[in-house]
């Protein structure tokens, strides 16, 4: 194959990977945001079958702060999911992400701390009715669907401690209501029963190192996958190239999509693939400005 032919295949590759991303995103968002409203609904009909307390009273339960936080992330990666198919650039914002891993991270804690403990000593309302779904199936099926999601992302340290913030909150209120305030006073009973089994002092310094342990695996096993995909993407890149040529090709490919992205869309709205870009510099191992510049150049021959 020519070397026309070969960087046609790799424009092909990247804006075929990016509708593919898109489609991916879209279909994990709406498996999430299912399996999360059915969750809270049956939440609040178990609490108002089984306790007769109303709607607000069941978001006491840590299994609705999360399936409402996975909700609203899950909703918002929606418009960016439909441009992406509409413009082959798919791409989240920062805030989506970190918000996505932070209803993961609840969502998971839950399931961990249910089959650990919870289900030990209380096992009829850890897996019992709709619990079973609640507890087991939603949390599952939305870890699916956030590694599912191609963020692209590589989660640091400081994306972890962002994302614990709704778990933290959530342990702090706990204590509050149920340690400083108790139930005899109005406050939450220990839904838990964590305070069954440990003292304070020690529970909630407990839950919290729990709830950073299952960050922290989420975080691995995220980056991990980030990783695989970007090998796969980087061996297609070099497939069959002369590394003497290598930073000739990457200008020229830049320079064709930009003159694409110029024929396909509205002059008006023209979008920078920041993120494809930068993949594409990191292929070849060059500066972001060698290939930025020729896309742009792009462009502008597009738009004449």
């Amino acid at each position: 194959m020519n070397n026309s032919g070969q960087m046609l295949k790799r424009r092909e590759y990247l804006t075929n990977l990016s509708k593919r991303r898109s489609i991916i995103a879209l279909i994990s968002a709406a498996l999430t945001i299912v399996v999360a409203f059915y969750g809270l609904v049956g939440g609040i009909d178990l609490t108002f079958t089984n306790l007769g307390k109303n709607a607000f009273y069941s978001f006491i339960y840590f299994t609705m702060v999360s399936d409402t936080l996975a909700l609203l992330s899950a909703s918002f990666v929606f418009p960016y999911c439909i441009e992406g198919i509409r413009n082959n650039h798919f791409v989240l914002p920062r805030w989506i992400i970190r918000m996505h891993y932070a209803a993961t991270v609840c969502i998971a804690t839950v399931m961990m701390f249910v089959f650990c403990f919870m289900s030990w000593a209380d096992p009829q309302s850890a897996f019992g009715g709709t619990n079973i779904f609640t507890h087991v199936f939603c949390p599952i099926l939305i870890l699916i669907s956030f590694f599912q999601i191609e963020n692209r992302y590589k989660f640091m340290l400081k994306d972890q401690l962002i994302a614990m913030v709704p778990y933290c909150i959530y342990i702090s209120v706990y204590f509050i209501e149920v340690v400083i305030i108790g139930e005899e006073n109005g406050g939450w009973p220990d839904i838990y029963q964590i305070m069954t089994f440990l003292p304070a002092w020690i529970a909630i310094p407990f839950l919290l190192l729990f709830g950073f342990g299952v960050s922290f695996v989420i975080r691995l096993i995220s980056n991990y996958l980030t990783k695989i995909r970007n090998r796969r993407m980087f061996a297609e890149f070099k497939k069959d190239v002369d590394q003497v040529e290598a930073a000739i090709q990457a200008r020229v490919e830049a320079y064709g999509l930009g003159t694409m992205a110029a024929q396909t869309a509205d002059k008006n709205r023209i979008i920078i693939p920041y993120e494809i870009l930068e993949e594409l510099a990191e292929a070849y191992d060059l500066d972001f400005d060698r290939v930025m510049k020729p896309f742009m150049s792009g462009i502008i021959k597009g738009m004449k």
